[in-house]
């Protein structure tokens, strides 16, 4: 990926620097540097803040920096909508690269066609990728050849961070949230490392801080994981990301049973802990999947095609789960893909292909 037309990947989250001039004009006519970008530029629509970056540096900075995005992000979440990003299913992906990637504004209810908000093209073309993740108007797309990038919608930055470690495992998974503590957005991958013994290969884990610091825009090596993480999409709450892991496997051929366990991986102390599935499922199957709704862990157990059940996990230090209800789809669905979505306290969206 050299000589890729990317900005320097320092500038993407870079922290609001303190104003110079709002002490000297406080007794002029002009309006403090404060109340100018807390009050007024975060009110406006985010193709004026990309034209707004060039007025001067220290507009630039504020503009892309982590704050301002989060408080941009609050005074527009009045019209409810979800960000769609297209991708393509190949049975070879690793052959294949886009020209480019698009991204749609959808408001449910309120618009029955998807506005494209974003449109990146690359010369070289972009490697395939799997689900991608969003946090606050920060999408993070994970190829599978293990590019990994970072798309902020606000100021339209697309960027690629440093390679992690080496895998031997042929998939792998991506994690990407704010960690309330530090005030940052992180990154999480595990990974497998070669056995030189012949031996089992061994499961790894490391993060990276996106922002300005020392320790930011590098991969830092954590506690391994108590288990091998399994090849699904984490999902990623304010301070935790949870994944699923093989506990253990019995049994062999059409008879091999594998029971899987949930790893809570904390940000602020980069530990781990180990919690069950919910009772109706010991293993999270292709037909199963961890979703958030309403801000709690999620599972929807799928135990016949034209029934759901949902599941939700209590907060604190351990995961008590509890069946929040059940739900008998009108038509069938195909197993395997399908995506939930809270709309409300009082509804659930279950979008699925259908033959």
């Amino acid at each position: 990926m050299e000589n890729h037309p990317f900005p320097k990947r320092r500038r993407l989250m870079a922290p609001p620097p303190r104003s110079a001039s709002a002490a000297a004009a406080a007794g002029g006519g002009f309006i403090p540097d404060d109340i100018l970008f807390s009050e007024i530029l975060v009110r406006l629509p985010a193709k004026c803040l990309v034209r707004f970056q060039s007025v001067c540096k220290l507009w630039r900075a504020t503009i892309i920096s982590t704050s301002f995005a989060r408080r941009h992000l609050e005074h527009s979440r009045p019209r409810p909508s979800m960000v769609v990003m297209p991708r393509m299913f190949l049975s070879n992906p690793k052959k294949f690269k886009l020209q480019g990637v698009t991204f749609y504004r959808f408001q449910p209810g309120q618009s029955k066609v998807a506005e494209l908000i974003l449109e990146k093209r690359f010369p070289r073309g972009i490697p395939m990728f799997s689900m991608p993740l969003h946090c606050d108007g920060l999408i993070l797309i994970p190829c599978v050849s293990g590019e990994i990038f970072v798309c902020n919608l606000t100021t339209s930055e697309f960027v690629e961070l440093p390679r992690g470690s080496h895998s031997v495992a042929l998939e792998h998974r991506v994690a990407f949230g704010f960690d309330p503590w530090s005030g940052k957005y992180k990154v999480a991958r595990h990974f497998l490392r070669s056995s030189h013994s012949g031996g089992e290969s061994r499961a790894g884990h490391e993060i990276l801080t996106l922002g300005d610091g020392e320790d930011c825009w590098k991969w830092k090596a954590t506690i391994d994981p108590p288990y091998p993480i399994n090849a699904r999409t984490p999902i990623c709450l304010p301070g935790f990301f949870y994944w699923s892991a093989l506990h253990s496997t019995t049994g062999h051929g059409l008879s091999k049973v594998s029971s899987h366990v949930i790893l809570r991986f904390s940000l602020r102390d980069e530990t781990f802990t180990v919690h069950p599935n919910p009772p109706c499922r010991g293993f999270l199957s292709n037909n199963d999947m961890l979703c958030q709704l309403g801000g709690k862990l999620c599972y929807v157990h799928s135990a016949s095609p034209c029934e759901l059940a949902i599941w939700l996990a209590a907060d604190g230090p351990s995961l008590a789960w509890s069946l929040r209800c059940r739900i008998r789809l009108p038509i069938p669905k195909q197993l395997v893909k399908y995506v939930i979505r809270i709309l409300g306290p009082q509804y659930i969206r279950i979008s699925f292909p259908i033959h």
